[in-house]
């Protein structure tokens, strides 16, 4: 899994404030209880300097220590009882003042052994769900709110079925893919005209992808042959660019929207080229819309660029009717 750096850093900080926070609560816990029972209070630092009395007897015994532990033992238990009396008697579970960790797999530490732990990893969901929202609406669209109502259900000839059968069927393979997604699935290519829920449903597998901690990046064409433009003309913000480069290269999704609709030129042509070539090469899939059909690709594009896209990618056709146009006169 290719973690985006900064949202990682992020989540970490994320959980190091979440700890904090969680310290100061049972510090304010014991402050209160304490003030208002200062019983509570001496018995905390008695039990506190329990492991210190028992290897003192440890090492100043002669003889066998046994005995003295078991008597320390015994008053240790004594006291937590008594303890948790007087928290009862508060109308408090007898646990309040003891300070757990919210993940009991690493401790709070983001770290299980080496691993980044689960619950840093729940948080990096979470921000990176964020993040996409400001590019994507996807709070609004997921794969329960695509509708199959608004593609015809009369057979195509052309198209050998009807509307609706083909997009049950894209929704099932777009559904299947965010579940069973893994850093080297297929690579998908939407193709149609507009309106027919290709960003749709795209949004929906980032959505998904990313709720299951994966690295998602989407952009549109234009936005990301900008970014390439700006690090080789140094015409903008380089260090924003390069660093919008990396997600588009290291993500372990990429979503490329709208090609197609970019302005066609040697070095945008070469750029593309380079992403996707990049990062089949490396194995790390892409979803790319296009309202271009298979063989208007390569009027588009170079030969190696139509190659790969027909190739290497599984292709999906959007059909219907303009459901924005269908909203509007609705």
């Amino acid at each position: 899994m290719a973690y985006d750096r900064k949202i990682l850093a992020a989540a970490r900080r994320a959980l190091e404030r979440e700890r904090t926070a969680r310290s100061e609560e049972f510090a304010q816990r014991r402050r209160e209880v304490y003030a208002y029972e200062p019983r509570i209070r001496a018995i905390d630092r008695t039990l506190l300097q329990t492991a210190a009395s028992v290897l003192r007897v440890a090492l100043n015994t002669g003889g066998d220590p046994t005995a003295a532990i078991e008597g320390l033992r015994e008053q240790n238990l004594a006291l937590q009882a008594e303890r948790a009396g007087l928290l009862s008697g508060m109308g408090l579970p007898v646990d309040y003042l003891t300070e757990k960790p919210m993940c009991e797999k690493c401790g709070d530490t983001g770290y299980a052994g080496s691993a980044t732990c689960d619950c840093v990893k729940a948080r990096y969901a979470v921000l990176l769900k964020e993040q996409l929202s400001t590019v994507l609406p996807i709070q609004d669209q997921n794969f329960d709110k695509f509708r199959l109502e608004y593609y015809p259900e009369k057979v195509d000839n052309r198209l050998g079925d009807s509307p609706r059968e083909i997009m049950a069927d894209n929704l099932y393979d777009c559904r299947a893919y965010a579940e069973e997604f893994t850093p080297h699935a297929l690579n998908l290519l939407f193709y149609g005209s507009t309106g027919l829920g290709k960003t749709f449903l795209s949004s929906c597998i980032a959505e998904a992808v990313a709720a299951r901690g994966f690295s998602v990046a989407y952009d549109t064409a234009i936005n990301i042959l900008a970014a390439y433009e700006t690090i080789k003309f140094g015409n903008g913000d380089g260090e924003a660019a390069a660093e919008r480069a990396a997600r588009y290269e290291r993500a372990d999704l990429l979503i490329i929207d709208d090609m197609g609709t970019e302005m066609g030129t040697a070095f945008t042509v070469s750029a593309l080229y380079n992403l996707i070539n990049n990062r089949l090469m490396a194995k790390r899939p892409m979803i790319i819309n296009t309202n271009l059909l298979p063989e208007q690709l390569s009027d588009k594009y170079s030969p190696a660029v139509a190659s790969r896209l027909r190739g290497e990618f599984k292709p999906l056709h959007f059909v219907g009717n303009d459901i924005r146009r269908m909203k509007k006169q609705m």
